[in-house]
């Protein structure tokens, strides 16, 4: 199905960036619905996040490079991901791909909807070695990876302030082995500074699974 509604896809402040990532969410989930797909609604999310926040702020014009960026440097710096959800990050990026593809979405300056969804087929080696790059980590995730390995719900604000006095309380030396000697970690170019680090949600077959 083609898209008929004329909108500005690269908003100019953090408003602009939030009713535009929403309007996109929800296409993407009605599309979804529409062919049948099982896929969680809100899996472009990330993405978009970082396209806005840290490349040029187009959310609909997607180049390979763009792809490199969020998933080879961004990701593997700063989104906490489960080992054997590692394949889902990069299916649900194909399928929204397809889905700026199939609705006309995808702006003109793209690369093309299949060299795209190839492309991110032929970086998953690289996603997966990057991923498992503890010296590609930010700080606040190395931080928020080992509050979880310590069985801490990151959504239990008492419990992360419990965690954060502990590990501010520990010896130079046991926190300069979290927070290490690792380059900098990609900065926003200007418009916000993403909140934290949290874990990537559970995909709706891994929610099946656990149940």
């Amino acid at each position: 199905m083609a898209d008929t509604v004329a909108r500005s896809w690269q908003p100019e402040d953090e408003d602009d960036y939030e009713a535009a990532s929403a309007e996109l969410r929800e296409r993407f989930g009605a599309w979804a619905a529409e062919e049948g797909l099982e896929v969680n609604p809100e899996a472009p999310e990330s993405a978009l996040h970082y396209k806005w926040g840290y490349l040029d702020g187009h959310l609909t014009r997607w180049e390979r490079a763009d792809l490199d960026e969020v998933y080879l440097e961004l990701y593997p710096a700063k989104v906490i991901v489960d080992v054997d959800e590692l394949d889902e990050v990069l299916e649900e990026a194909r399928v929204f791909i397809r889905f700026l593809g199939d609705t006309g979405l995808l702006d003109e300056e793209s690369d093309p909807a299949e060299v795209l969804i190839a492309h991110l087929s032929a970086i998953e080696g690289r996603f997966r070695t990057n991923m498992a790059d503890f010296g590609r980590q930010s700080f606040g995730k190395r931080l928020w990876s080992q509050a979880l390995a310590e069985g801490v719900a990151l959504d239990d604000q008492t419990a992360v302030d419990a965690f954060i006095a502990r590990f501010n309380a520990q010896p130079r030396p046991q926190r300069d082995a979290v927070s290490g000697s690792n380059r900098s970690p990609r900065q926003s170019r200007g418009r916000f500074t993403p909140p934290g680090t949290p874990p990537r949600p559970p995909s709706p077959r891994r929610r099946k699974r656990r149940r």
